[in-house]
């Protein structure tokens, strides 16, 4: 980050960002996943026979103890079996692509969760050699293939497990390293420990490690969570993702067991966030954008100096593919002509797909307007600009004419500071790369078609 992107990243202000820190959607994907309705006659998976490249991304909802915050897709137990048969269908479902997806590359393969490394070695070997029967796997440096990982429980033999199928990115859920804190959220995990798992995936190769941070959660302070961005910048990971806590009660029964008496106040949430970002920065890392932040050499940074970032469900990535696959319980996929979301509970994820092969139950069409929204929103996440030319040329009209309506949702905006508007371009300042998704959500004709808002996090 520039000395001049810093000032003007350290002239946020408490009034700027409670002004702009209501509900708002994330934008992984455009439409949102909360726009999907009944699958009916969608068969967006037939594009997959055009694909010239592929991501992968396996749902393991399975963890051992129940963290209070988590807002994640999941099931608390301790009975093994119940991961392994789970397996079982997970490679059924992946045999169901089989004549459907093209010979193309995977340049990127994602296990997430819940936590992927609840499963023993010898099924995470037995699941990629399985996905690698069916699916064009072959790991080497030009791919991508990343896990998240519990370090509380990861054994540092699992670790070469992961390199000998080829995994080279490691993402761990720190939180916080404060005892209290993590005492009220119900994960105990020590920073020596990190520390240790940490240098020995540096050691075995793993090219790249990120560390995910909350704050706004029970008992912390704004000194207290200086004291965990501290440790964590000793760690020196290669990326960091700084999320705000949502509190959706309504949404995740877990978040019920939280302690909101004991939640920072929105003030010092706000005082939380300042002194984040001033740490981070002296640190050395930059802002890619929204929580996302990453040392000057990592690939993300690169890709953001040189406008080639992009976005899908997984967050920022260097390596889009034309289209995803995702498998497990709630995993979507997403192909040119639309989306398709699984079962989201295990129970009725296993019998579809022990009745179709499929647990596809719900997905959306991407018709013009959506994918010319979908250019604009991914423009704007990734490049923080638009080139009014481009998109004229796209919908044959001035954009100034076309966009009206959402010009004028971004007047206050572009008053604020946190957006240019001139002739050529539009374009987020320096100052406005934290209210990204604010800006994204001008142009989002779902979310401005008189439905409520609050079915999404909070921006802080």
């Amino acid at each position: 980050m520039t000395a001049a992107t810093q000032c003007e990243a350290r002239d946020l202000t408490p009034e700027l960002l409670a002004r702009y820190s209501g509900p708002c959607p994330r934008y992984t994907s455009y439409p949102t996943a909360d726009r999907f309705g009944p699958i009916g006659g969608l068969h967006p998976w037939d594009a997959l026979r055009d694909v010239k490249t592929l991501s992968l991304y396996v749902h393991i909802p399975f963890c051992h103890s129940l963290c209070y915050f988590c807002a994640c897709n999941k099931v608390i137990t301790n009975q093994y079996g119940l991961a392994s048969s789970y397996l079982d269908v997970l490679l059924e479902e992946a045999r169901w692509y089989k004549d459907k997806v093209a010979d193309a590359p995977v340049i990127q393969l994602h296990l997430g969760g819940g936590t992927p490394t609840f499963l023993n070695d010898t099924d995470l070997r037995r699941m990629v050699e399985g996905l690698s029967g069916i699916f064009n796997l072959t790991p080497g440096k030009d791919v991508e293939y990343s896990i998240e990982a519990d370090p509380r429980t990861l054994r540092i033999e699992t670790l070469d497990t992961l390199r000998e199928l080829g995994f080279n990115r490691l993402s761990k859920g720190i939180q916080d390293f404060n005892p209290q804190v993590q005492k009220a959220i119900n994960r105990l995990c020590g920073a020596d420990q990190v520390a240790a798992l940490t240098s020995a995936a540096r050691d075995k190769g793993f090219n790249s490690i990120s560390y995910d941070l909350i704050y706004g959660l029970p008992h912390q302070t704004v000194a207290s969570l200086e004291r965990t961005i501290e440790r964590v910048i000793e760690l020196a990971p290669d990326r960091i993702a700084l999320y705000h806590y949502a509190h959706l009660p309504h949404r995740f029964k877990a978040q019920r067991l939280i302690d909101t008496d004991a939640t920072p106040s929105a003030a010092d949430k706000i005082d939380m966030q300042l002194a984040a970002v001033a740490a981070l920065e002296a640190a050395g890392f930059e802002s890619l954008g929204m929580d996302h932040f990453a040392r000057p050499d990592d690939e993300l940074c690169r890709a953001a100096r040189e406008g080639a970032l992009k976005r899908n469900f997984q967050g920022y990535t260097v390596m889009p593919a034309d289209a995803l696959v995702g498998l497990g319980a709630s995993a979507i996929s997403y192909t040119s002509d639309g989306f398709w979301q699984n079962q989201h509970k295990v129970k009725e994820y296993v019998a579809a797909v022990k009745e179709t092969g499929s647990a596809a139950f719900r997905g959306w069409t991407l018709d013009a307007d959506d994918r010319l929204r979908q250019h604009i929103v991914m423009e704007l996440m990734c490049r923080m600009a638009l080139d009014k030319a481009e998109i004229s040329a796209m919908v044959r009209a001035p954009f100034d004419a076309y966009f009206a309506p959402e010009l004028a949702r971004l007047a206050p905006m572009v008053a604020d500071g946190l957006v240019q508007d001139d002739a050529a371009s539009l374009r987020i300042t320096p100052r406005g790369r934290w209210f990204a998704r604010n800006v994204a959500s001008a142009f989002d004709a779902h979310l401005h078609a008189g439905e409520n808002q609050t079915r999404y996090s909070r921006v802080l």
